[in-house]
C-alpha cells in the first residue's frame, strides 16, 4: 500500500495504531511505518499511537490522543477543571485519571501525565463528541472531587486561594445534589472535610 492510499483510508482517524492499520484494505507492515516516520508523513506519539504530521494538533486532539495512549482513562484533575474554567488554562500537560499506575509519557513539550484511582471511583466522565468519536472527559463534579481526592494538602482556605480558583464559573457549573452523591461513594472523611472547605470559600468568593 502506498502512503496516498493509506492517508485516504485512515483520513477519519484523528491517531491510529497499529490495530487500526490491520482493517486496512490491504496490509501495512511495520516497516513501512517507519519508513513514513523518517519521512516524517506520520509520528509516534507514544505506546504506539500514531498521527499524520500535516495536521495542526489542539486540545481536543491532545484530549483524546490522552484517552488512546494510555486506556482505560478520562480526561480530568487540572486539565478537565481548565476545560471547565475553573483553573488558568495549562498547556504543558494534559491530565487524566487511570485505574493503572500513575504515569507519564513526554511528547516533544507535551506531557501526559496519568494518576492512579481505585476502580471503585472510575465513574462520573462523560462521552464528548468530536469529529467521528468520542472523548472521555470527567463531568465538572468529579474532576473536583478527583483534584482534592488527590490532593489532600489542599485542606484550607488559604491553600484553596493559592490555587486561583474561578468561583464565578464554579457556582455557575457546578451541581451541589450531584457532588454530594459521588462524595458518598468516595467514602473519605477527610476528604468531605475539604470539600466542604471548599464551599464554604464559593459561599463567601
Amino acid at each position: 500500500m502506498n502512503f496516498i492510499t493509506f492517508e485516504r483510508e485512515l483520513k477519519n482517524y484523528p491517531a491510529f495504531s497499529l490495530r487500526d492499520t490491520e482493517k486496512l484494505s490491504s496490509k501495512v507492515y511495520y516497516h513501512r511505518l517507519a519508513e513514513w516516520q523518517d519521512k516524517n508523513y506520520i509520528k509516534r506519539i507514544a505506546n504506539g499511537i500514531f498521527v499524520f504530521t500535516n495536521g495542526a494538533i489542539d486540545e481536543m486532539q491532545l484530549f483524546y490522543l490522552a484517552n488512546r495512549i494510555y486506556e482505560p482513562s478520562y480526561i480530568s484533575l487540572e486539565s478537565a477543571l481548565s476545560f471547565y474554567g475553573f483553573i488558568p488554562e495549562s498547556v504543558y500537560t494534559v491530565t487524566s485519571v487511570s485505574t493503572k499506575k500513575t504515569s507519564t509519557f513526554q511528547h516533544d513539550a507535551i506531557a501526559f501525565s496519568y494518576r492512579t484511582i481505585n476502580r471503585k471511583l472510575n465513574f462520573g466522565y462523560r462521552l464528548m463528541q468530536w469529529k467521528n468519536t468520542a472523548i472521555k472527559i470527567a463531568e465538572p463534579e468529579k474532576a473536583v472531587l478527583d483534584f482534592f481526592y488527590l490532593h489532600p494538602e489542599l485542606s484550607t482556605v488559604e491553600q484553596i486561594e493559592g490555587m486561583r480558583f474561578n468561583a464565578f464559573s464554579m457556582k455557575e457549573k457546578l451541581d451541589w445534589g450531584k457532588i454530594n452523591e459521588y462524595l458518598s461513594l468516595y467514602n473519605n472523611k477527610r476528604l468531605y472535610k475539604r470539600i466542604q472547605i471548599l464551599g464554604e470559600w464559593l459561599n463567601h468568593a
